[in-house]
């Protein structure tokens, strides 16, 4: 099976060795691809877990699991990003179709990651 995150990669090969927990996301994009495969596959615990520690404490997760139940994920493009030593950003449109009627929307977003021991993770987001 092809990668949620349209990479051309098996979900095994590709998100699904971060989502386990194998091997952590090496740059920005990784862990923004990584991210919209868990929200695919309603892997909330690694929304969290992959959300930085300094803003965890303000993740909706209650909204996160509303909206992944709510739509059908159909593409996800990455449309830049850039890192420079422990900051990163990727401007990306996440397609989907909502269940309730049916109506095909995105989700474009700016966002925000940063470097800690190693290791990345999401900060912030900003909606355009």
């Amino acid at each position: 099976m092809k990668c949620y995150c349209c990479s051309e990669l098996s979900f095994e090969e590709c998100c699904g060795r971060w989502i386990d927990h194998e091997e952590v996301p090496e740059t920005p994009e990784q862990l923004m691809r990584s991210r919209y495969s868990a929200f695919n596959t309603k892997s909330y615990g690694y929304l969290i877990s992959t959300h930085d520690p300094q803003t965890r404490s303000a993740t909706d997760l209650a909204g996160y699991k509303e909206f992944a139940e709510s739509v059908v994920f159909s593409k996800l493009e990455i449309l830049s990003t850039s890192s420079e030593k422990n900051k990163g950003v990727v401007d990306f449109i996440a397609h989907y179709t909502n269940k309730a009627d049916g109506v095909e929307a995105s989700h474009h977003e700016i966002s925000q990651f940063r470097k800690q021991a190693g290791v990345w993770y999401y900060r912030q987001g900003k909606v355009k």
